[in-house]
């Protein structure tokens, strides 16, 4: 059955562009809440993990292993219905009742316990990968840098964070970012506990207006848009800020002019 064309192109009347937008908050209030968190627990991980105490590196390495081969919408629902189940209604209503964050004229609502299950089992998860990528940044600082600072005087732990932790978070800042926006677009799977978020608005749309087309191609455009302006703007902070180099010009031909 074919779709009559004018009715693709019917605009989203207002108070629809207002959910899809109020969606598009709380996905980036949770992503940015997720991604530190994410890079937090990927940086502790990495640390327990290039510790050298196999009773703090042992579990941290299980853990990654877990997280990494676990589908992500599981464990949300663990953190969710399983967390609340475990913790108690009394927890569950003290943790949504938290109070609001107060900027000036412009105020935050206390998180749910939707944002909170969301926020805290997608930082998890990106926890996993982002220690994996520090792993690899730390294997590529060569190994005669950590002896020469050891020879030098510094603890272990000195020379891990003053000479090997920043070289591997150059090396990895790239592969970082990466999870960063793989950690956005994580996001939307927290329509499934409900968090109402840019994927739950648009379903939202879809299901009041019947115009489905347009609510999820605002909701597309609307990832899309945040995600290459993350990936724009990140690596040119970077290389203003050194940590990446610039890109290499293009090389000339032989029969070019010079």
């Amino acid at each position: 059955m074919s779709v009559p064309l004018p009715g693709l192109l019917q605009p989203l009347p207002t108070r629809y562009l207002g959910w899809m937008l109020e969606g598009f908050g709380m996905t980036l209030l949770v992503s940015a809440a997720s991604i530190a968190g994410g890079l937090a627990i990927g940086l502790l991980l990495t640390a327990l993990r290039a510790g050298g105490r196999p009773w703090l590196a042992l579990p941290a390495r299980a853990l990654v292993a877990f997280l990494r081969k676990t589908p992500l919408l599981v464990q949300l629902f663990f953190w969710y219905f399983g967390a609340a189940q475990l913790l108690g209604e009394d927890v569950v209503g003290a943790l949504s009742g938290l109070g609001g964050l107060a900027l000036g004229g412009w105020r935050l609502p206390a998180p749910s316990f939707e944002f909170l299950a969301t926020a805290f089992g997608i930082a998890l998860y990106a926890g996993a990968f982002c220690s994996e990528e520090l792993r690899a940044g730390i294997r590529a600082v060569p190994h005669g840098q950590l002896n020469a600072a050891l020879s030098l005087g510094f603890t272990p732990r000195a020379a891990f964070v003053r000479i090997v932790l920043p070289q591997a978070l150059r090396v990895a800042a790239l592969p970082l970012l990466g999870q960063c926006a793989n950690t956005l677009k994580n996001t939307s799977l927290a329509m499934g506990i409900g968090l109402a978020e840019l994927s739950y608005s648009a379903r939202q749309v879809e299901t009041d207006s019947l115009l489905a087309f347009q609510a999820f191609a605002v909701a597309t455009l609307l990832y899309a848009a945040v995600i290459l302006l993350l990936q724009w703007a990140v690596p040119v902070l970077l290389r203003r800020r050194g940590w990446v180099p610039a890109a290499p010009a293009p090389a000339l031909s032989a029969g070019a002019p010079a």
